[in-house]
């Protein structure tokens, strides 16, 4: 008799997450291991990783079924890659509200399988013990936006932009030119990103860039991504903005997370004291979409990028120039 041929197996579908950061099967297969292993290092897992490893398990396009020891080294042998899985587990750690000390050791357990030091695994027993200054001193170290902020102030500007920055900290800095200029936004069209940007402001009422207390030029990029974007100034929307730029920035890019994870989920406050803390914002789907919308950002929004242009344009072409697609953002 012959044989009947097997039908072809259908390819798995590896999931946004795992296309987007190009992980083969296995790495994929190994990413969630190592991210249940440290959900389930206290017991079974609360509601809330229950939630983490679901959503992981559709990001990476793996079941639930795939809990199979796995060889995280073999998986994983570029040291630039197992430093982005083992930083990641801080989310798994921090993901119940609070930092128990088995998740911390199961973390720490595969940063050394994998021959990592991940300054965020090892601020995991501050951030249990509430440890607000070592937390804090650990944030503005490693913060991309406040190291660019400063390299672009002394690259621009020298001596006069640090002199100019230190005033600002005093609250005393004016630019009543700049000031003028983000007032006249409200003259912009109907529908425009300037328009958007100034009743964002407005109905905020948060202080322009140039007018006492307000913040410096060189950060209100902040503000315009919570506009082009159409995340709220909330807890939740300042935890998919971390994201965001978790995705989009250069540098020590998980800071963001671990700042949103401080202070809108633990509790923590590690935040300027204009930032309301709370407890239990960081939700994983949204999380993970606003990353995703953030690896298409096409512009350096952090760096000297001229959104002057774009401010009279509809919010959606200001949008598609960046490659924030309306399928990528949430309606404004």
């Amino acid at each position: 008799m012959t044989p009947t041929p097997s039908s072809p197996r259908r390819p798995v579908d590896p999931g946004p997450l795992a296309r987007e950061l190009g992980l083969s099967r296995d790495q994929a297969r190994a990413a969630w291991s190592a991210v249940r292993t440290v959900a389930h290092a206290d017991g079974a897992p609360g509601a809330r990783s229950t939630r983490l490893l679901d959503v992981c398990a559709r990001a990476l396009g793996v079941s639930g079924e795939e809990a199979a020891v796995v060889d995280l080294a073999a998986a994983f042998p570029a040291p630039a890659m197992r430093r982005a899985l083992v930083d990641a587990l801080v989310i798994p750690a921090c993901i119940e509200g609070e930092v128990t000390a088995p998740r911390e050791r199961a973390a720490a357990r595969i940063a050394e399988e994998l021959g990592v030091r991940s300054h965020w695994v090892e601020l995991l027993p501050a951030l249990r013990k509430r440890r607000v200054l070592a937390v804090k001193r650990a944030l503005a170290t490693r913060s991309p936006d406040a190291l660019r902020v400063f390299r672009r102030t002394w690259e621009e500007e020298g001596v006069l932009g640090v002199l100019r920055a230190i005033v600002f900290v005093l609250g005393l800095y004016r630019d009543p030119a700049l000031a003028a200029r983000f007032h006249a936004l409200a003259d912009c069209p109907d529908g425009s990103f300037g328009r958007a940007v100034a009743d964002h402001f407005r109905a905020r009422g948060l202080t322009f860039p140039g007018e006492k207390n307000g913040m410096p030029e060189r950060m209100v990029h902040h503000d315009l991504m919570h506009v082009l974007c159409g995340y709220d100034t909330d807890a939740s929307g300042e935890s998919e903005l971390a994201a965001f730029y978790a995705a989009s920035s250069g540098g020590d890019s998980f800071t963001f997370f671990v700042t949103a994870l401080a202070t809108f989920h633990l509790g923590i406050a590690v935040s300027p004291s204009v930032v309301q803390t709370t407890r239990g914002a960081f939700d994983p789907e949204r999380e993970l979409a606003a990353f995703l919308r953030g690896r298409a950002l096409r512009v350096d929004v952090m760096g000297a990028w001229n959104y002057w242009e774009l401010m009279p344009l509809p919010i959606a072409e200001a949008r598609a120039r960046l490659g924030l697609t309306p399928a990528n953002v949430e309606a404004n």
